[in-house]
């Protein structure tokens, strides 16, 4: 059965550009892009499709792929598809979009008659997403009806008891297992938005997780937090999103706002990472325990996949500036500052911030799930970047960018260049054939204070407000000009209320690392004394420590970004700790 469109769907405040209109700028962003897009682009559709074909008992080129993927690529399948499709649409990537639809094809020769996806529901529901994107992004009309006729196969296959999600280190099962199961919802809620057919909405209506949500739905301090699997619960909050969406229940949007306000304020590093050990943690100063114990502080492409879905949720139902914020933090901490997928399946996992000093490394089996949502989290930095209101334009991050639409019937581009966040100031630049009645908005990120703003030359009062976006509605003329000035500035961090003294050290929005090769000590700080009071600017983002006593050595803190592979660095430091010698 299906629905008019005009009756499924509750009511925006903000609209992403569904990754058409936005292009990168050179500048760090865009080669992270760049060079994502050669490697994912460069795998052999054979390699990936060997799995599926031999289970499938069809002749299987290709010499397969390893780690995860070695019997096949179903773990991540979908995110292939979702991402290739994503990213082609986004750069108008003819060849990318080919090889989106050529594995689909040869995928779903497959599946036979019946649709047997001979996948998990943890696998099964990635390829949800991709089958989506493909109608979505890569304009196939193959793909809902084949993801129509695997969903039968899924409705008669997976076991329905829902286990509980306190303990997700079992194994096995076979092709009913239903690990992660809460994260289902989202993808079929979106697929019965692009089609109408009920039987999406009725199936994602059988995994709402309701036991877990149901504790944000007043409050943003849930009853008990459990140390539960930290990526998949934040990704659930994805399928309360979309819940609110299809259903128009606001009950569902304040279960999204108050779990963002709980992760941001007992969860996150300040790198926006989180899930030490892959768990949430109780806020009693167990994050900041968290230092000590491990290794593996959070899942950098998984998590920032979830918290951009999350945050651009919010943003589309609320219009609230304050949501970019996480996406701020992750485009440089997180998601920016990880080591890029190799094509042999080399994979950057794990956020490593230990106090002993950490390390940028590659994850120990190639091709995990953190490989397909890197790529799909890369895509999405075109659908972040700006979002359209009725009445203009909202600026969310300051990145080297285009950006095209139509105000009132008329074509507008913004260009907006910058060298942000190693600069202080971003210029946007309108172009249109005619003056254009709108308002053109830009985020004012939560950490700043004295932000300036200036048309062509003269300043605008008053000054904006953290948080909130600076509105501006007036006549815009052709090749008018906005410079916005974000001062930047040195502040410490503590990573949870218990351990005050134990920081990071930020800038601006990006986060600060201390070079720990051999002889070096990490940066301390006695109280009272500011961290300019220790630290010299040496570059854009660079700082070195200084010293008294000359026969140490010289000390650096750069961007985390900055940081290669295998150097070691600190990241976070007990300010009051003295040498060990």
């Amino acid at each position: 059965m299906t629905e008019p469109s005009a009756a499924r769907h509750a009511g925006t405040v903000l609209d992403t550009f569904e990754y058409d209109g936005v292009r990168l700028l050179p500048g760090r962003v865009h080669d992270q892009v760049v060079r994502a897009r050669d490697v994912y682009f460069s795998l052999s559709n054979d390699d990936i499709l060997k799995g599926f074909r031999q289970a499938a008992g069809m002749p299987a080129p290709g010499a397969g792929m390893r780690g995860w993927c070695t019997e096949t690529s179903a773990c991540i399948f979908g995110q292939l598809l979702s991402g290739i499709a994503r990213l082609s649409r986004a750069t108008g990537d003819g060849p990318l979009r080919e090889k989106a639809l050529a594995l689909f094809d040869g995928w779903r020769q497959t599946i036979g008659p019946e649709g047997n996806a001979r996948m998990r529901l943890y696998d099964w529901e990635k390829l949800v997403c991709g089958l989506v994107d493909l109608e979505a992004y890569a304009g196939s009309r193959e793909a809902l009806p084949v993801l129509e006729r695997t969903m039968s196969w899924a409705e008669r296959t997976f076991d329905r008891s829902r286990p509980a999600a306190d303990n997700f280190d079992f194994q096995g099962g076979g092709p009913t297992q239903t690990i992660e199961w809460y994260t289902l919802p989202e993808n079929l809620y979106r697929a019965y938005l692009r089609s109408g057919n009920t039987a999406y909405r009725d199936f994602a209506g059988l995994w709402l997780y309701e036991h877990y949500w149901s504790q944000f739905a007043d409050a943003a301090e849930p009853r008990e937090v459990i140390a539960v699997h930290a990526y998949s619960h934040v990704n659930s909050l994805s399928s309360a999103a979309m819940a609110y969406a299809v259903t128009g229940d606001r009950r569902y949007l304040r279960i999204c706002a108050n779990a963002y306000d709980f992760l941001g304020r007992t969860q996150c590093y300040a790198t926006g990472g989180f899930g030490p050990d892959e768990r949430l943690m109780p806020p009693d100063g167990a994050l900041g325990r968290s230092l000590e114990l491990y290794a593996g502080h959070a899942e950098i492409p998984c998590g920032s996949w979830a918290a951009f879905k999350l945050c651009r949720y919010l943003m589309t139902f609320t219009g609230e500036a304050r949501f970019g914020d996480w996406i701020e933090t992750l485009l440089y901490n997180g998601i920016g500052a990880a080591l890029p997928t190799e094509p042999d399946g080399r994979t950057f996992y794990y956020g490593d911030y230990r106090l002993s000093s950490g390390i940028k490394q590659y994850y120990w089996h190639a091709w995990p799930c953190c490989s397909g949502t890197y790529l799909q989290t890369v895509a999405d930095y075109h659908n972040v970047i700006y979002f359209k209101a009725p009445e203009g334009l909202r600026v969310n991050l300051f990145v080297p960018s285009e950006v095209a639409w139509r105000q009132g019937g008329e074509r507008v581009l913004l260009r907006q260049e910058t060298d942000y966040p190693e600069a202080d100031t971003t210029a946007l630049t309108l172009s249109m054939e005619r003056p254009v009645r709108m308002e053109l908005a830009v985020r004012v990120p939560s950490w700043s204070r004295d932000v300036r703003l200036e048309l062509n030359g003269t300043r605008l009062d008053p000054a904006p407000r953290p948080g909130e976006w600076a509105r501006i509605e007036r006549e815009w003329q052709p090749r008018d000009r906005l410079t916005v000035t974000i001062p930047r500035r040195l502040r410490t961090v503590p990573v949870d209320p218990q351990h005050p003294r134990r920081a990071a050290l930020l800038w601006g929005p990006v986060v600060l690392a201390q070079d720990e090769a051999c002889c070096r000590r990490p940066l301390a700080l006695d109280p009272g004394v500011e961290p300019e009071q220790r630290l010299v600017r040496e570059g854009p983002a660079r700082f070195r420590i200084r010293d008294t006593a000359p026969e140490r050595h010289t000390r650096f803190l750069e961007p985390f970004y900055a940081f290669p592979a295998f150097w070691p660095y600190w990241v976070y430091f007990d300010l009051d700790a003295t040498p060990l010698y």
